[in-house]
């Protein structure tokens, strides 16, 4: 694998849960360490504090004022204590009645009043105060008892300061920050560990989820089993949603081209017939000619509604929802459908009326093509039909509970028993020689999309409708659902 795509894989899941929980530790141990460290060091001061309180003591005792003048007298212990061979350097100083110099180490500064109010006071006797100072450069520990000792009768303090460097304490310090941190980054390490293995185990069935499909044959879209982890359940879900539209996606192209090699067939090989009886004499030239044309138009016609039914059918979810949100007016498109349609009824002299709630618009759910779609194949069924010098129409009607009905209607001969049976069946028609049974097909899975209902039904079979007196024939009835919405322009 080379540098680049080392480089552009992206981090697994382990990775991802692992990074942030261990740098999150990191960074949790490390403000522990920084406040753990501070204390340990307030803690080895208040232990180690008590040795210089011993030594104050002890050298404030030895203070006395003999023949107008402080004397220090040093007992063995003390001087012991400031002897010894240790990993920090202990001096004192004491201060007379007035802060003057008496005994000790001048250098180490004289304590002040301000030392008081500045620094921590531990749990050690009120007369004493402990407090940081430099000594020649160095930070000291310091002790600073006062000490009364008697003059002429009455009590005076004498400061009695006992210092001691830093190293011992902060070697100490340092030792239990370095254990702590080892415990700290062995705990880190094993937890990790343990994390890793866990995220394993959660990620299993996602692993078993990954050879599933790996293992599936490539022609195989049968839903995965749902018995899964809660977490993986809406991919699985998800996968079986995608599963399910590609099935019905390959059926509807599959059936497509079933039908269009089915329903093609005929007529082009009526059409190979017609041109060869033309070429060799066996008809006259101009019925040659219209019987050509009548054959491309029907292969013309199967091809559009094929084509139509197709772009139906393909309508998914999200488009259905889309289309159902949009609105049209009904009445502007009856009135372009007659007009798209005009050539077709003046061709065969028909009286065309479109009547009803027609002085208005009438608003009803659903988008505008799908409904030009379904009226311009109702409408063209009934002008096919209809024989010569009939006629034909549309009514809108609307009525209470937000409802519209729209009846297509002619003066044909009506639906026959035997086709009524069979009346939604792809390639099903009573006339083969005037349609191609795709109409009703479209009409029905339009009907689907934009949550209408069609009807079809002879005028005879119908009550009290608002229909003219002269539709005698078959009448197909669209409930559709009108959009009530004030105030919204046309979609």
């Amino acid at each position: 694998m080379t540098e680049t795509s080392r480089r552009d894989r992206p981090a697994s899941i382990r990775t991802r849960l692992l990074l942030p929980i261990i740098a999150s530790l990191m960074i949790f141990f490390a403000i522990d360490a920084y406040f753990g460290y501070h204390e340990m060091l307030k803690s080895i001061n208040t232990a180690y504090d008590r040795t210089l309180l011993a030594s104050a003591r002890a050298i404030g005792d030895g203070v006395k004022y003999v023949h107008s003048q402080l004397t220090v007298s040093l007992p063995y212990p003390a001087l012991e204590v400031f002897e010894a061979d240790t990993r920090s350097r202990m001096v004192f100083r004491v201060s007379g009645f007035d802060g003057e110099f008496v005994s000790g180490y001048k250098e180490l500064p004289a304590f002040q009043t301000h030392h008081v109010e500045t620094l921590d006071q531990p749990v050690y006797a009120a007369l004493v105060t402990f407090y940081e100072d430099s000594f020649l450069g160095e930070t000291v520990r310091v002790a600073a008892l006062q000490q009364p000792v008697s003059k002429d009768g009455e009590y005076r303090m004498v400061v009695v300061q006992v210092a001691e460097t830093l190293e011992l304490r902060r070697q100490i310090a340092q030792q239990n920050l370095r254990g702590g941190l080892l415990r700290q980054l062995l705990m880190t390490f094993v937890l990790g560990l343990i994390v890793w293995w866990i995220v394993g185990r959660g990620l299993s069935p996602l692993l078993k989820l990954r050879q599933d499909v790996l293992r599936r044959d490539f022609d195989s879209l049968k839903p995965f089993p749902t018995r899964t982890s809660r977490e993986l359940f809406p991919v699985v879900e998800a996968l079986n949603e995608i599963m399910a539209r590609l099935n019905r996606l390959i059926d509807n192209r599959q059936r497509f081209v079933r039908d269009a090699s089915h329903q093609l067939r005929t007529p082009l090989a009526a059409l190979k017939v017609q041109v060869q009886n033309a070429r060799q004499g066996f008809v006259e030239p101009l019925q040659g000619l219209a019987e050509i044309e009548a054959s491309v138009d029907r292969a013309t016609r199967v091809a559009n509604q094929m084509l139509a039914l197709a772009k139906v059918s393909e309508l998914g979810d999200a488009a259905t929802a889309e289309a159902l949100g949009e609105r049209t007016d009904i009445v502007s498109e009856c009135r372009d459908i007659a007009v798209e349609c005009s050539p077709l009824i003046s061709e065969k002299h028909l009286d065309f009326s479109l009547e009803g709630d027609t002085d208005h618009e009438v608003w009803i759910e659903g988008t505008d093509w799908l409904l030009r779609e379904l009226l311009r194949n109702l409408l063209s069924n009934a002008i096919r039909h209809t024989p010569r010098g009939g006629a034909c129409g549309i009514v809108v009607s609307e009525y209470a509970d937000a409802g519209c009905r729209v009846y297509v209607w002619d003066t044909g001969s009506g639906l026959s028993p035997t086709f009524r049976s069979r009346l939604f069946q792809p390639f099903a028609t009573g006339d083969h020689s005037a349609g191609t049974g795709l109409g009703l097909v479209i009409c029905q899975d339009i009907c689907a999309k934009i949550g209408a209902k069609l009807t079809l039904t002879n005028r005879s079979e119908l009550g009290d409708v608002p229909l003219p007196e002269n539709a005698t024939g078959c009448v197909a009835r669209i409930d559709l659902k009108r959009d009530t919405t004030p105030h919204k322009t046309r979609a």
